[in-house]
């Protein structure tokens, strides 16, 4: 039940008929036909259930990336993917990047003891830039996955696109996603 139950909201989300107004514990038992007690008696909280349903997002931002980079091999096409899926999934992706989760409460219940698809990004996206001969990777992969989200978030707001009303904010959002690329590891 419980792999079930974190597959239909994932859809859901993915699919737009929620956003991020309607994880509640009661939203999400309606949906699923349950109680809000099998939430608590699977995933120890809302949040813990929360916590695999972005998990599961973050494993297919991490499959989507590593299929961008065995295409076209470069932290461009990782970073223009990174922002094609935040603007094509936006009620899924402020579950993944925003939500305030109480860490310490997940910590405690072994949220992290199962798989951490969003640190198993991280980690890859950490190894290009080692490989693309970062002076200091986990710095500059920290900065890219922050201007990322920048990006993404002017994106979505309709903010990104300032100075350049000619362009869409995707559009500029996507240019200015592999143009950082080039800012934190320069060709040399």
């Amino acid at each position: 039940m419980s792999d079930d139950a974190v597959q239909e909201i994932y859809r859901a989300l993915m699919e737009g008929e929620l956003d991020d107004r309607d994880l509640s514990a009661r939203r999400i038992g309606k949906l699923l036909g349950k109680t809000t007690s099998v939430l608590y008696h699977h995933f120890g909280s809302l949040d813990g259930f929360l916590y695999a349903v972005s998990q599961r997002g973050f494993a297919d931002l991490r499959s989507e990336l590593e299929v961008a980079f065995r295409e076209r091999s470069s932290l461009e096409a990782i970073a223009e993917t990174f922002v094609v899926f935040a603007l094509d999934h936006p009620e899924l992706y402020p579950l993944m990047f925003e939500r305030r989760f109480d860490w310490s409460a997940l910590r405690a219940a072994g949220a992290f003891e199962t798989t951490n698809a969003g640190g198993e990004m991280f980690a890859a996206l950490l190894c290009l830039f080692e490989a693309a001969g970062s002076d200091d990777p986990m710095a500059d992969c920290r900065l890219f996955v922050a201007g990322l989200h920048g990006l993404v978030s002017l994106a979505a707001s309709g903010r990104m696109n300032a100075g350049e009303l000619t362009s869409t904010d995707r559009a500029v959002a996507i240019a200015s996603a592999r143009d950082l690329v080039s800012r934190l590891v320069p060709k040399g």
